[in-house]
């Protein structure tokens, strides 16, 4: 009998690649926000919220990434 190999896929790899996800749409949000309305006073905070969130959800899945796949 031959065994199946299965390829298991963690919980974490699947939370890391939704956060890299959301990253990704949040700057898509940002970019087309900014594109389409006018909006003139708070231009600059949507792109510092925008971007810092961005890049802390990225970095986040990152973290997770890096973690998950160390051997032990």
């Amino acid at each position: 009998m031959e065994k199946d190999s299965v390829k298991r896929i963690s919980v974490w790899d699947k939370i890391s690649d939704y956060l890299m996800d959301i990253s990704k749409y949040v700057l898509t949000v940002v970019i087309i926000t900014s594109a389409f309305e006018e909006l003139a006073d708070v231009r600059w905070i949507m792109y510092l919220w925008g971007t810092t969130g961005a890049i802390a959800f990225f970095v986040f899945s990152i973290i997770i990434t890096h973690v998950t796949n160390k051997t032990i």
